[in-house]
């Protein structure tokens, strides 16, 4: 990738500019002013504006595909949010908040940024699907950081299933479904490892972790790896057999299910003959290429060398 090899922020800005998807975005910039972060921000706003252009040639009447990265989004920034709480960080929320899809959220972001405690934090979520769910677990003498993650996931899962099977045909639910069970197998096993290989944790505390679905990933097989004479190793086997990764592309197990994802959306956009699918897996697709290019940006700043960037640049 040329971008790769620009050697710094401003010169990669400057690349961007002479690109028909990005010159608009970095129309008004001047790139020898700007900085990683407003970068950063171009990027994502300007993928996110591109998405829902492209959503509002939509034929359904319904809201649209559109909603589920405004809920994708909004999950995250939740979680961004809480984070911060516990770090004592909320400034960095705020400053980092994309205020782009501020009118979209369900909850009132100011609101999150000026919490100060976790109980202040669920009563800046009431009335929404987040609210009942977190709340006990936000005031919790002591909460559990990863808990209340796995339970946003959860509201998050709930709520695409119900729009799944409340404006999608019969036989195009399953396939729709697909998407988020092979995400849960895929964030599931990657929680699995990361607190068997980093914190030696359990396998009682790690089964509470879990998001409560699969596709392939069966509870049984968890169950197995983590009493095997060497779980971490019988971990990383499971992310090839539930093909939720590449096999051996990398020694990231996170890239390897970036890369099985990048592959099975854009061979599902290329045979969907279904909206909603076609729509999600452009949406997928984009979002990786944002991360791509942040992930350069990223390098570029801290001036690794393009071998050492590349690997973590999904294709």
């Amino acid at each position: 990738m040329v971008l790769l090899h620009k050697g710094t922020v401003p010169a990669a800005v400057a690349y961007l500019k002479t690109k028909p998807l990005y010159a608009s975005a970095f129309a008004d910039t001047d790139e020898t002013m700007i900085r990683r972060a407003q970068t950063e921000f171009l990027i994502n706003k300007n993928v996110f504006d591109n998405y829902l252009r492209i959503c509002r040639f939509s034929v359904q009447s319904k809201v649209g595909v559109s909603t589920f990265l405004i809920r994708q989004l909004e999950a995250e920034q939740l979680i961004k949010a809480v984070t911060a709480v516990l770090l004592g960080h909320q400034d960095g929320f705020w400053s980092a908040f994309p205020e782009y899809i501020t009118d979209s959220l369900a909850f009132d972001p100011t609101a999150l940024a000026r919490a100060k405690t976790l109980p202040e934090t669920a009563d800046a979520i009431k009335g929404t699907m987040y609210h009942r769910p977190l709340a006990a677990l936000l005031c919790a003498p002591e909460p559990d950081i990863n808990r209340i993650v796995t339970t946003i996931n959860v509201c998050y899962i709930k709520w695409a299933f119900n729009e799944i099977n409340t404006n999608e045909r019969p036989k195009d639910r399953k396939q729709l479904k697909e998407f988020f069970l092979r995400k849960v197998d895929a964030d599931n096993l990657l929680m699995c490892y990361r607190m068997k290989s980093a914190f030696g944790l359990d396998a009682a505390r790690i089964n509470e972790l879990m998001i409560p679905y699969h596709r392939r990933l069966r509870q049984s097989m968890i169950d197995d790896a983590l009493k095997s004479a060497d779980p971490v190793a019988a971990l990383l086997a499971l992310f090839t057999r539930t093909r939720v990764a590449v096999s051996g592309e990398t020694d990231i197990p996170e890239i390897n299910v970036n890369l099985a994802d990048h592959r099975y959306f854009r061979h599902r956009l290329a045979v969907s003959a279904n909206e909603t699918e076609s729509l999600y897996s452009l949406m997928m697709l984009f979002r990786t290429e944002s991360t791509n290019l942040c992930r350069i940006i990223e390098g570029l700043r801290y001036g690794l060398p393009p071998e050492e960037i590349e690997k973590y640049i999904i294709v």
